[in-house]
């Protein structure tokens, strides 16, 4: 489903109350939550609402993807800011959290692992952004659909657009994420689209179904509704509105 909000806060909102319902309805709670710059208003949010309460102390949390090369900690990295930005305010422990290591010398193991954790565990709540070419995680355009996690090549938009998170310039080459199929069987999936420098990719996502990006893999699935505020849907919205 499409829902298109007024305001970039109201997605916020509307995500952080799915997260703190979908953390509170569910026994074992799982999440996989895209880092960066689109979801840091929803996770500020839920860590208000959740914070110190007994139902965070369940949620687990699996990794979406991770920049191959950056070590963990450092600024930039897909841990990092979901640390700054959901982990801490949260008080979401490490012993919560399972995620790639992007350092790692043996990425196929890295793979491997978060795999079998997903094996035996539903994902109960994904929240995805999407990039500027229409990647999900770290799926880029034209990689194969996926039931499990890979080492992918960035595209060299990628590369650019990620820069921003580093206090220096990186030399990204490649990411390690979960494939499309992983994260549409999660049970619960809202893809978050904000601002309008997305103005551009939302419209080759819902008018043009012949780009066959990996944000179109999601649509047209009942469990997966995209929220977009008006300045990213203001290609779509007289479509929608018609």
């Amino acid at each position: 489903m499409l829902k298109i909000f007024e305001k970039e806060e109201q997605v916020a909102e509307a995500i952080a109350d799915a997260m703190a319902a979908g953390l509170k309805e569910e026994a074992l709670p799982l999440f996989c939550l895209a880092s960066g710059s689109t979801p840091q208003k929803s996770y500020q949010r839920f860590a208000v609402q959740a914070k110190d309460t007994d139902d965070i102390k369940k949620l687990r949390i699996v990794s979406l993807d991770e920049w191959v090369g950056i070590e963990k900690h450092s600024t930039g990295s897909c841990y990092q800011m979901l640390q700054r930005d959901l982990f801490s305010p949260a008080g979401i422990k490490p012993s919560q959290i399972l995620f790639y290591d992007g350092k790692s010398s043996a990425l196929q193991q890295e793979c491997e692992k978060i795999d079998a954790y997903i094996e035996q565990h539903l994902i109960t709540f994904s929240l995805m952004g999407v990039g500027m070419n229409g990647h999900i995680g770290l799926n880029e355009p034209g990689t194969p659909v996926l039931d499990h996690s890979s080492v992918v090549d960035l595209s060299s938009e990628t590369k650019a657009t990620a820069q921003k998170y580093f206090d220096k310039p990186q030399a990204l080459s490649k990411g390690i994420t979960l494939g499309l199929k992983q994260i549409i069987h999660s049970k619960k999936v809202i893809v978050a689209i904000t601002g309008e420098h997305k103005a551009d990719i939302v419209k080759e996502i819902f008018n043009h179904s012949e780009a066959r990006l990996p944000a179109q893999e999601l649509l047209h699935h009942d469990h997966i509704d995209f929220y977009l505020d008006t300045k990213a849907a203001k290609h779509i919205m007289q479509k929608v509105e018609g």
